[in-house]
């Protein structure tokens, strides 16, 4: 079956078979044909130039329903100060919201109805055919957030007194993104060397990917790379490691574009496309169990091994929370402390055996002489 990537196509699966939907306006309609073959195109084709034809069908919508709770938060004030990106972050969740309880009344949500939402993302398909289902607890997690931000917005405009996702309990969600080994980073440089300056960006700053993709040359000024966070707007200026600064002065010279970073053909990265690239290079040195965005933890976790403290490496990686940080710094102390007290034992044991055969330091006898 052959992956299709389309405007406002959404694909499912049920029983073993995939379906695809188009999605747009608060209307979705099923595309006939197999994914991929020459019915499901004309299907989409027609159903496309209809909406780009002003001639789509509108959506009923229930008064006092989830739809029209999402349909009047997407056009409030509020959603249009958020950021693009964290837009298209909230329409992960807003559209599987809409499709799967879009007519449940907000009125009538509950502790329970939140539950069941935040169980029906607990898990998602395996990408073959018979896999068992995956779980996804951050998904769900996610899904009960941006449910509790529309509950909040549904409380500001009296569509409720009280929001019921405010508390509910989340699931577990494990350590997060594991940081790369350092025989993990030597590989992925041995297998794939065009991918070594978006590598040492990534380690020398600590930055996530949307903000590497959007540095630009401008920002460097020899010496100090500037960054303003898209996530957080938080202004970070961060002084280059020595083997960074040393790639970024070689390519300064060899730039095509206004950005860092530029794609094969030396145009711009599109976020969604850096990040397909990185993640099909991965696969493809052997790497298993590690993401690019485990790069900002490895940025981190190296700061914090150096002895920095939570403070200084928010400087860096622009965190918020020391809490974010806090982590690396423990792991850091903790592995500093445990090869602290293997020396001190392996001393102590070394110490023994030369009691054992009667040798001693003068140190030993207090003999300072």
């Amino acid at each position: 079956m052959a992956n299709v990537v389309l405007p406002y196509v959404n694909t499912y699966q049920s029983r073993r078979r995939k379906y695809a939907y188009y999605r747009r306006d608060g209307i979705r309609l099923r595309i006939s044909g197999e994914i991929g073959s020459p019915e499901f195109f004309q299907s989409y084709q027609t159903i496309h130039e209809r909406f780009e034809a002003n001639d789509a069908p509108r959506r009923s919508i229930r008064s006092g329903s989830l739809c029209e709770l999402i349909a009047r938060y997407r056009s409030s004030p509020e959603w249009a100060q958020l950021k693009p990106s964290t837009r298209k972050d909230y329409e992960k969740f807003l559209g599987p919201l809409e499709d799967d309880f879009g007519n449940a009344l907000v009125s009538e949500l509950d502790r329970q109805a939140v539950r069941l939402v935040r169980d029906r993302y607990a898990f998602r398909l395996g990408k073959q055919d018979g896999d068992e289902p995956i779980p996804s607890p951050r998904r769900a997690n996610k899904t009960v957030t941006v449910l509790s931000i529309l509950m909040g917005y549904a409380m500001e405009i009296g569509m409720r007194t009280d929001n019921p996702a405010l508390r509910p309990k989340r699931l577990k969600t494990g350590p997060g993104y594991r940081a790369w080994t350092r025989d993990e980073i030597q590989t992925f440089l041995r297998e794939k060397p065009e991918f070594r300056l978006p590598l040492l960006l990534a380690l020398g700053t600590g930055q996530r990917g949307i903000d590497q993709v959007a540095m630009t040359w401008d920002a460097f000024d020899g010496d100090v790379i500037a960054v303003v966070q898209e996530k957080t707007g938080a202004r970070v200026w961060i002084p280059c490691h020595p083997e960074l600064k040393a790639v970024l002065e070689r390519e300064l010279t060899l730039r095509t574009a206004k950005t860092i970073l530029t794609s094969s053909i030396g145009k711009p990265w599109e976020l969604s496309s850096f990040q397909t690239a990185v993640s099909k290079a991965i696969r493809s040195a052997g790497l298993r169990g590690v993401v690019w965005h485990g790069l900002r933890a490895t940025a981190a976790s190296w700061l914090a091994e150096t002895g920095c403290t939570e403070r200084e490496i928010m400087s860096i990686t622009g965190h918020t929370s020391a809490a974010s940080v806090s982590v690396y710094v423990r792991h850091a102390e903790q592995k500093t402390r445990a090869v602290n007290a293997i020396a001190k034992l392996s001393s102590r044991a070394l110490d023994e055996k030369r009691q054992a055969r009667g040798v001693t330091s003068v140190f030993d006898r207090g003999d300072k002489s």
